[in-house]
């Protein structure tokens, strides 16, 4: 717990002023020790193989308002946060980082990250079975599968429509039922399309990523969504992930190496397995 504490204190948290983020935000510019340059390097990798999932979103967080009762932005107002995406700069210089036009955001990897150093933690101290879980993501270790419920995103917050039976890897889920508003019957998440600049709209509801990787597996929960079923699952194979994909009409895609992992507990639901 205090090593996740840390994580999100020094380095992650948009709330802290002192945070390693909130000072690159603020001033442009930042010395930075190892952990955090290897971290966004890692980071840059990773949005690199996404058209649509981008670190870079700060910009288009502060112009939508998701989490403070939502805005709609005129279409100048979005063409201007696209622009100011595209001449974004970022600089890593060894343990100098510097950056112009935009506000970086690493939301969508820190939960993941923190579960993987937490794990990391563990079995330094030769722990051998434990389960670590913040927000949307978690890992496990241990000689013995764990039971791992998949949300209904139809239901409430302890509804769950699968068990996941794993172990010795870290689970991460996206969804766009948490975080979000409404207009004119139009829901708005905060998973947002670089390639827009608004809210993604596609027919996913949610995305379960399971890897070997915590920072990954909650890159990939993201960035899936933002891409879309066909591009996304692409993306999936590229990391050797296996995914589930939840549609908005109650479908469930699921990929073949989860098909005996995966108990379905809600027959509203259909499944289908990637093949």
């Amino acid at each position: 717990i205090e090593r996740i504490k840390f994580i999100d204190n020094a380095y992650l948290s948009h709330t802290i002023s002192s945070s390693a983020v909130s000072v690159l935000n603020r001033d442009g510019k930042l010395t930075a020790d190892k952990w955090f340059g290897d971290y966004l390097t890692k980071s840059v990798e990773l949005s690199a193989k996404s058209d649509s999932f981008t670190l870079f979103s700060g910009d288009m967080k502060d112009l939508w308002q998701i989490e403070n009762g939502g805005n709609i932005p005129t279409d100048d107002e979005v063409a201007k946060s696209l622009e100011n995406l595209k001449i974004f700069s970022l600089l890593i210089d060894s343990n100098y980082i510097s950056i112009n036009n935009g506000s970086l955001d690493l939301g969508a990897l820190g939960k993941g990250t923190a579960c993987g150093e937490a794990i990391d933690y563990l079995k330094e101290q030769d722990v051998e079975k434990a389960l670590v879980t913040v927000g949307g993501s978690i890992g496990m270790i241990g000689p013995e599968l764990f039971n791992i419920g998949v949300r209904n995103p139809f239901g409430g917050q302890n509804d769950y429509l699968a068990i996941l039976n794993v172990t010795n890897c870290f689970v991460s889920t996206s969804g766009d039922y948490e975080k979000f508003f409404e207009r004119d019957g139009i829901r708005y998440s905060h998973i947002f399309d670089a390639t827009t600049g608004k809210p993604v709209q596609n027919d996913i509801i949610s995305v379960t990523v399971v890897t070997d990787d915590g920072t990954v597996s909650d890159f990939l929960s993201t960035a899936i969504f933002a891409e879309g079923i066909e591009n996304g699952i692409k993306l999936a194979d590229e990391f050797d992930a296996e995914v589930i994909i939840i549609k908005k009409d109650k479908s469930v895609l699921i990929s073949k190496g989860l098909e005996n992992k995966l108990t379905i507990n809600d027959d509203t639901f259909s499944v289908s397995v990637i093949e």
